[in-house]
């Protein structure tokens, strides 16, 4: 799960809630009825009661308003839409890192990350408007940024990223990744400002491409045509294929009766530059060849409005899952991109129906509908998050008793602690392996729950959980200091052995200098892959990190993650 660069040595190591954007081409969902609900009785936590910070911030946090603002700190070394006060990290995430070090880990990174709230925490750092590392160059730098967030699905942060620095500043490599960030958004304009420059670093036919196009665009058809003769004429250094999608954006930008048909049959396969200049050209891609994309394809296409809409509905909840999209947004987009069809077995139907049915039984019935959508972990996890916004609108009472854990595994999933908690007097009361499950959830996610060695053996022997599930449990627990006392120390000796590698000798290490986006990337570089293949230590390392640099609320939400998909 980990790249080459921990195979060597030991490393020398040397907030209130944010509006949320909607969708572009989306209408803000319907508004439904207030429901009031019965919190009842509130529970003193064993957790210190520090605020999670609401979703709109934790996954949503919003960009600069002004998307032509430089977002540079005041020596003109620093980039990054995010502050403090909408959720950044602040000025001093890098501060002591070496940014060679950590723009090797963000390229060589394998996406997606196995966790949505490690892909959020990471997202935010790296959005973070934060200094510039002194051993490498604020291009580079930005570049790598730019580049991982593109490959988590990122875009908006991506686009947000490279125009943040001058022109005049950029590196070689932030030349290459602009264009790919252009590309994913289907932003032809954002390729033009550097497609003569590009042309003349790299020996890349597309970026002669590129030239062609632009050109075409300011209305030199005359260059546009040269270009794409000559391109044509020389069958070795470009397909056929990609010549007459390049024509095409030439005719829709003048060039009238050049441009032939795009047919994809004769694609030799579907990569990023046929991807973005098909958008840019409003040439449909055919969904069978969009996995070609990989996975951070789902938070592109949300953001595209000239996708269709049965794609972009398709990708809302994969995309939610990686950590591109929030509940509000996915709730807003299935609402939106669904008009026309809302019967009762459709996703706007039963998102109607959970927030509003005429009986409580209606409404729970939905919930449990969504939830059986989920045909694996991922999209199971996906239907918890799509029904959040709707769990939290229920009367938390007896009638839910049976879903009760579901439900606040849902609320979790979205980053509701608080209206999580609320619904452990009924699961309490439910018992068994209700009581059970929701106890894990509670006892990592949240607070206001009973936290004791005697209850982590009653929870075992309830759920039947094997030795790796309860490993993991535990190690939660360890990272975010809930397992205190003597009772522990037996079952860490059985169920956690201690051991490090360089992995967790560089995440201690990093936690321990409080160089907070450094544990960010390497939290992530730790949770490649699936959650189903953490091992329980690694968790252990990575929560106990996130807590050491103040971001216990994030540690506690992928603590909660790991009980529902590990």
């Amino acid at each position: 799960m980990l790249p080459d660069v921990f195979d060597g040595p030991a490393i020398d190591n040397n907030t209130g809630p944010a509006p949320v954007t909607p969708l572009p081409g989306t209408r803000p969902a319907a508004p439904m009825p207030t429901i009031s609900t019965d919190d009842g009785p509130a529970l003193a936590g064993a957790v210190p009661a520090d605020a999670v910070p609401a979703e709109a911030v934790l996954a949503g946090a919003t960009l600069a308003a002004d998307p032509f603002a430089r977002a540079a700190l005041p020596d003109g070394n620093g980039y990054g839409p995010l502050t403090p006060e909408n959720g950044g990290f602040g000025p001093a995430a890098f501060a002591g890192s070496k940014g060679l070090f950590l723009a090797g880990l963000a390229r060589r990174m394998t996406t997606p990350v196995g966790s949505r709230w490690v892909a959020i925490t990471l997202r935010r750092a790296l959005l973070s408007q934060s200094a510039t590392p002194p051993d490498i160059v604020p291009g580079d730098w930005v570049a790598a940024r730019a580049s991982l967030l593109l490959r988590l699905g990122e875009i908006d942060g991506a686009k947000a990223m490279v125009n943040g620095i001058g022109v005049d500043r950029y590196s070689p490599g932030l030349y290459k990744v602009a264009a790919q960030v252009a590309l994913a958004a289907g932003d032809l304009g954002g390729l033009c400002p550097i497609a003569v420059t590009g042309r003349a670093l790299f020996a890349d036919t597309m970026w002669q491409m590129a030239v062609g196009m632009c050109a075409a665009l300011q209305g030199d058809d005359i260059t546009a045509a040269g270009i794409f003769d000559t391109l044509r004429s020389d069958g070795k250094d470009v397909d056929p294929f990609d010549v007459r999608l390049g024509e095409r954006v030439s005719t829709l930008a003048g060039g009238a009766g050049r441009a032939s048909n795009v047919e994809w049959g004769e694609a030799p396969g579907l990569n990023l530059f046929r991807y973005g200049i098909a958008t840019a050209a409003g040439v449909p891609v055919p969904a069978d060849l969009l996995p070609a994309l990989g996975a951070a394809r789902f938070g592109w296409l949300v953001r595209s409005p000239g996708v269709a809409a049965d794609i972009r509905l398709a990708s809302l909840r994969p995309a939610a899952v990686l950590g591109s999209v929030s509940a509000d947004e996915l709730v807003s987009g299935i609402t939106a991109l669904s008009a026309g069809d809302a019967a009762a077995d459709t996703p706007a139907g039963r998102l109607r129906t959970a927030f509003a049915g005429a009986s409580m039984a209606d409404r729970i019935g939905a919930l449990k509908a969504i939830w059986a959508t989920g045909a694996d972990r991922d999209g199971r996890y996906g239907a918890l998050i799509e029904s959040a916004n709707a769990a939290a609108r229920l009367p938390i009472g007896a009638a839910a008793a049976d879903a009760s854990a579901d439900i606040i595994a849902a609320l979790l999933a979205a980053g509701q602690a608080d209206a999580a908690r609320r619904w452990w007097p009924v699961a309490d009361a439910a018992g068994g392996k209700v009581r059970a499950m929701a106890w894990a959830l509670l006892a990592t996610g949240s607070s206001g729950v009973p936290i004791g060695s005697d209850e982590f053996k009653t929870w075992r022997s309830t759920t039947g959980a094997d030795d790796r599930k309860a490993a993991l449990l535990l190690a939660a627990l360890t990272g975010l200091g809930q397992a205190q006392g003597g009772g522990w120390s037996g079952l860490r000796d059985a169920l956690l052995p201690r051991a490090t590698n360089s992995w967790t000798r560089a995440i201690d290490a990093a936690a321990a200098a409080g160089r907070s986006g450094e544990v960010a990337v390497l939290a992530a570089t730790g949770m490649q892959g699936a959650m189903i293949d953490l091992p329980p230590l690694h968790l252990y390392h990575l929560l106990a990190a996130l807590v050491g640099t103040g971001h216990a609320a994030e540690a506690r939400l992928i603590a909660a993650e790991a009980m529902t998909r590990g």
